[in-house]
């Protein structure tokens, strides 16, 4: 297991690096930052997450329709994206009541879709809880990843990959610290590997990156990378812990077999999409 994370880490890292300067070139071209992270989030990031949650929905007893989710997903990505990127240029953008109208048709596309997978099976038991249920997985896995996005095209993609690897930190400080010194722990009931000691690591790292993103980007304030980063590390924990409670509802170990080492998409993703929005709100406070 260890083994195959070293090899799939890197890669992911390097594929991050590569997207990274991909996003430049795009930048320096089309004067807008996050149209490569956009193109590759609707592509190939939100459908195999969406997928991914629909399985495990599945597995935990509510009624989810694959393509449903991934079609709610979608939507709740790039409805905010609309109101965001404009081909005309920023002074052509729409205002803020426009904006949020556009963003907020993501939902209602969401809902359709569910809604319309429930019908068409013509059942009514367990169908208003499944539109919920895909609901909360296209919120999960469209609308936090547009955050990155919209974090990406405010501050560049370098600076946006950094806070990324701030909350990565965070993952890493808590596997490193709870196999170090870990002894109590956190939450036995829902996932017995995590402890105490770990929870303190993922912070204290992720404070930690934190400071080294804000030494090397002089416009964000050391006080802002040190609180911001333990607070990506309390979010980014969070986050891990709710796809362990759907997984260990689905009974399933891993949501997915994609990444040799890693599992699915989500067991990767878990904590930055439910830190992004926090990784944006850092950005619109500091900058």
């Amino acid at each position: 297991m260890l083994s195959r994370r070293l090899i799939t880490g890197p890669l992911l890292i390097l594929a991050l690096a590569g997207l990274t300067m991909l996003d430049g070139m795009l930048a320096d071209r089309l004067g807008e930052s996050g149209i490569a992270f956009a193109l590759a989030a609707a592509l190939i990031l939100v459908p195999i997450a969406a997928i991914e949650a629909a399985a495990l929905l599945r597995g935990a007893g509510a009624r989810a329709s694959t393509i449903a989710t991934v079609i709610g997903a979608e939507a709740m990505l790039l409805a905010p994206l609309a109101a965001t990127f404009t081909p005309a240029g920023p002074e052509h953008a729409p205002d803020a009541a426009t904006a949020v109208g556009i963003g907020l048709l993501g939902p209602t596309v969401a809902i359709l879709a569910a809604a319309i997978a429930i019908g068409r099976s013509k059942q009514v038991k367990g169908g208003f809880t499944g539109v919920g249920a895909m609901l909360g997985a296209a919120f999960w896995t469209g609308l936090l990843p547009a955050f990155w996005i919209l974090t990406i095209h405010r501050i560049g993609a370098p600076t946006a990959a950094g806070l990324l690897m701030v909350v990565k930190a965070g993952d890493i400080g808590a596997y490193v610290t709870g196999m170090s010194i870990g002894r109590r722990t956190l939450i036995p009931w829902l996932s017995p590997g995590k402890t105490v000691e770990g929870g303190i690591g993922a912070v204290v790292w992720a404070a930690a990156a934190g400071a080294g993103l804000a030494a090397l980007q002089p416009a964000i304030p050391m006080w802002v990378g040190v609180a911001g980063g333990g607070t990506l590390g309390v979010v980014g924990a969070v986050g891990d812990l709710l796809e362990s409670l759907l997984k260990r509802e689905a009974g399933a170990k891993d949501s997915g077999h994609l990444l040799p080492g890693m599992g699915g998409a989500l067991d990767v993703l878990d904590s930055p999409l439910l830190a992004a929005p926090v990784a944006w709100a850092i950005v619109a406070i500091s900058t």
